[in-house]
């Protein structure tokens, strides 16, 4: 009998499912390109590291270097033309069986390189929020709740991220603490993980996956540019993570929330309000907030 989609999250950390049409694809690519102007290409073809992603990159900078881009949506005007695809059906219903229902978006981004672009990120678990000297092994336990799911969905053939199953319900071996060379952050560029392996997708297929699994972004010399959307949600059933402070709340503006489709603007003011709700993210990896009619350990 087949693991269902909860089934294989629960167990590997991460899921794959087909999302998009063959049309759905071609009309992203078509609104993606025209957002990025991918004629810009850069003569510089030095091989370079990724860039901080979280910090996020200018559209109008696409292009310049050979690297990798990151570009945050959502708070970003004139990028409404793809929005849309932060309320795709399937995704949505696909998160809501991971995580429940009453879905907040809290990260929406384009992660977009050139052709020839080798890109390298270090092993790591989405933690850089939190201090290096606060971070518990209980948080990588089963029975806490990782109220977090992110996503990547490619418009082209890619093989850009790699994972170690399972890591994300235990804290590290000693092998894996070897591997990151005392960070608990991010590994060395170039250091290899036991059990880490590639996770290929097809276009229009999405990875979904727990920001707590060890993982990686990695790929030769791309031979076909790279063209992904990215994204995160969390339950409103449910106290959010610290990636729910990704988005920038400030950019949320009444003006600028006239500009969205009722749907979108919808989102963005259910994420305005849960931001209300919890304004602390520093809280969010205390004991007390995870369980909080239980004792600390």
């Amino acid at each position: 009998m087949e693991s269902s989609n909860k089934e294989k999250f629960e167990r590997d950390g991460f899921v794959i499912v087909d999302v998009l049409t063959p049309q759905e694809i071609d009309d992203f690519r078509e609104v993606m390109d025209a957002l990025i102007s991918p004629k810009i290409q850069s003569a510089d073809t030095e091989k370079r590291s990724s860039s901080f992603q979280h910090l996020g990159d200018e559209i109008k900078d696409f292009g310049k270097e050979a690297r990798q881009y990151y570009f945050h949506l959502l708070t970003k005007p004139g990028t409404e033309s793809i929005h849309h695809a932060f309320h795709h059906p399937v995704i949505l219903k696909t998160v809501e069986e991971l995580l429940g229902p009453n879905l907040i978006v809290n990260n929406a981004s384009i992660l977009a390189a050139n052709e020839g672009t080798e890109y390298s990120l270090g092993w790591h678990r989405d933690i850089i929020q939190i201090p290096q000297n606060e971070i518990e092994d209980w948080l990588f336990s089963p029975e806490r709740f990782h109220n977090s799911v992110q996503i990547n969905l490619p418009l082209v053939d890619e093989n850009s991220l790699w994972v170690v199953p399972g890591s994300h319900n235990r804290p590290n071996t000693p092998e894996e603490d070897e591997a990151f060379r005392g960070s608990k952050h991010y590994a060395p560029v170039g250091v290899e993980m036991p059990g880490g392996i590639p996770v290929p997708l097809k276009a229009g297929q999405a990875v979904l996956y727990n920001n707590n699994l060890i993982h990686r972004g990695f790929t030769e010399k791309m031979k076909i540019p790279r063209r992904t959307l990215h994204m995160g949600y969390h339950s409103a059933n449910f106290p959010p993570t610290w990636h729910f402070y990704l988005l920038n709340g400030d950019l949320l503006t009444p003006q600028y929330l006239d500009t969205l489709s009722p749907t979108m603007r919808r989102m963005m003011e259910e994420y305005l309000e849960c931001r209300r709700q919890y304004p602390d993210m520093s809280q969010t990896w205390k004991w007390s907030y995870n369980f909080p009619n239980e004792l600390a350990v």
